[in-house]
């Protein structure tokens, strides 16, 4: 049940446009063998994995057997090597290829997926920070396969705030450094598929009174390069309500060697190299699963029969599994297009949390409608919606709780560089406005004026955080809507028209008019003080 190749071909071809060497015949040919692979394996080891769950033995993390089994055959197929650099050995391609392979692997295990995703984003962050010499040791680890990544930011009492961070890093007199403190929820914070782990660590190397200003970023492997072992304890495996088959660790580096990546005190930036590709990963993560969970309602839609007639045909299932599949595709093509997008700063640095906190929290709606779908089955372990609805739902929480997300879009994004990315967004819907079908484009024009009426009185609004969450979620449905317009404008190339036309029609009647109500609800939310008793 991992992602239809043909829906992810269609909507690259839709929303964005892959440069050469890598045109749609390519991409194909490296995404089908990572498709298959989830298919014929991670399918069976991600309930497997739920089943075991991961362990800590001697002091280390022991992962699930199916996950282990699945590892090497994960770095045969070379599915490790997509962000690694060509002159590693790696295949180098753009995030409009790797980040779909992201999505398909997630279909198949999102457990997995967690563990061996992060290489992407360490790729991105050495090939934009790191020296040539780190390049040359960590990227041939990388292509190696025998190496995976960690992000490590959250502590006790810095999740949110990452200006309290108090995990220090001082200076040796070789010119490393070295770490001290406590982080926290680290996936994949040990694992034994690899023998070497790179941890990237922010922590402090100026005063705490200096906020994020104090802030330095490093790379801290797991191994030295002696093959002893680093000064990284592994102090806690936590038990959590799903993604059993990911260790999440709370880990203490007592003096543990590591190197600077980027320049002192400039450790946020270049956190956030890595951080904005983790969540355009997390947000498809939520299609996928949509999309995982769509399939099995479908199925079981399909051959269960009631009142002498499958279910699927019983208006309200139907609307469901429709509203399902509007999702599914709606969410991807807002990732894919938003990839597409990363070399233009201020329209990524807009769409980047807006597909984080849009798509997860649709996800969510669209595994539970999936529930609603089987009923008491639904409920029930036995056809794995269950453990999607556990897995999907730390997808609103982990980089970057969808709140807070929405908070800093409201109180930085939306008004930094003169509001230069909120006037991106309005020129990448009238983008969409062009090639939109006479169908779509009153609806999507009349979208577009309530957000910019909504985002005039946010800006004048006394309280504008208390509106702050519908208004994100507004912004997501509007860029939601453009990504549904240049859907259906190309349905033509789609393997069936009909259905993505059907599809967009259902997404005007059922989904969109959310918008008018989230415009309301953040006017009147942030013209008062709801902190006040």
């Amino acid at each position: 049940m991992p992602a239809d190749l043909e829906d992810i071909r269609f909507t690259l071809e839709a929303v964005a446009q892959l440069a050469a060497p890598w045109d749609l015949d390519t991409a194909q040919s490296v995404l089908e063998p990572v498709r298959n692979f989830a298919e014929s394996t991670l399918v069976d080891a991600d309930r497997l994995a739920d089943q075991q769950g991961c362990s800590l033995q001697g002091g280390r993390v022991s992962m699930p057997a199916a996950i282990s089994a699945a590892y090497p055959q994960y770095v045969e197929l070379g599915a490790h090597l997509l962000s690694v650099p060509e002159e590693f050995g790696g295949l180098d391609a753009p995030a409009l290829v790797s980040l779909p392979a992201t999505e398909i692997l997630a279909t198949g295990s999102h457990a997995f997926q967690m563990v061996v995703s992060l290489v992407n984003g360490g790729c991105e962050l050495l090939s934009a920070l790191g020296t040539s010499e780190q390049q040359q040791r960590y990227f041939e680890q990388m292509a190696s396969g025998d190496c995976l990544v960690t992000m490590c930011l959250t502590e006790p009492e810095a999740g949110s705030d990452l200006g309290a961070i108090r995990t220090t890093a001082q200076r040796q007199k070789d010119g490393n450094w070295c770490l001290e403190g406590t982080k926290i929820f680290i996936s994949g914070g040990d694992q034994n598929l690899t023998s070497q782990i790179l941890h990237f660590v922010l922590a402090r190397t100026g005063k705490i009174e200096d906020r994020t200003a104090g802030l330095s970023l490093f790379v801290c492997p797991a191994v030295r390069e002696n093959g002893s072992r680093n000064a990284i304890e592994i102090v806690r495996l936590e038990e959590k309500l799903g993604l059993h088959g990911s260790p999440t660790c709370q880990l203490r580096f007592n003096g543990a060697d590591a190197e600077l990546i980027g320049n002192e005190g400039e450790g946020l930036r270049a956190m956030f190299v890595m951080m904005n590709r983790a969540r355009l990963e997390v947000a498809l993560q939520g299609t996928a699963l949509a999309g995982k969970a769509l399939s099995i309602a479908r199925s079981y839609a399909a051959e269960r029969m009631q009142g002498g007639q499958p279910i699927a045909r019983h208006p309200d299932v139907n609307r469901m599994l429709m509203q399902i599949e509007a999702i599914v595709l709606g969410t991807r093509a807002m990732n894919y297009r938003a990839a597409a997008q990363l070399e233009n700063a201020d329209l990524a640095t807009f769409l980047t949390p807006v597909c984080k906190l849009f798509c997860t929290e649709m996800a969510s709606r669209a595994v539970d409608d999936a529930i609603q779908v089987l009923g008491g089955y639904g409920y029930l372990p036995e056809f794995g919606i269950e453990q999607l609805w556990r897995d999907c739902r730390v997808t609103r929480i982990y980089e970057g709780a969808n709140g807070v997300l929405a908070a800093n879009f409201v109180k930085r994004v939306i008004t930094q560089n003169n509001g230069a990315p909120a006037k991106a967004l309005i020129v990448e819907i009238e983008l969409a406005l062009q090639s939109a079908s006479p169908r779509a484009r009153p609806e999507l024009e009349h979208l577009l004026k309530q957000w910019q009426a909504s985002l005039e009185t946010l800006n004048a609004s006394p309280h504008k955080l208390h509106g702050a969450f519908a208004f994100a979620q507004l912004t997501g449905i509007v860029y939601f809507a453009a990504c549904w317009a240049r859907l259906e404008a190309h349905a033509g190339k789609a393997a069936e028209p009909h259905r993505i036309t059907r599809l967009a029609e259902f997404a005007r009647a059922s989904l969109f008019p959310e918008a008018s109500s989230l415009a309301q609800a953040g006017r009147a939310l942030s013209q008062t003080n709801w902190l006040e008793n």
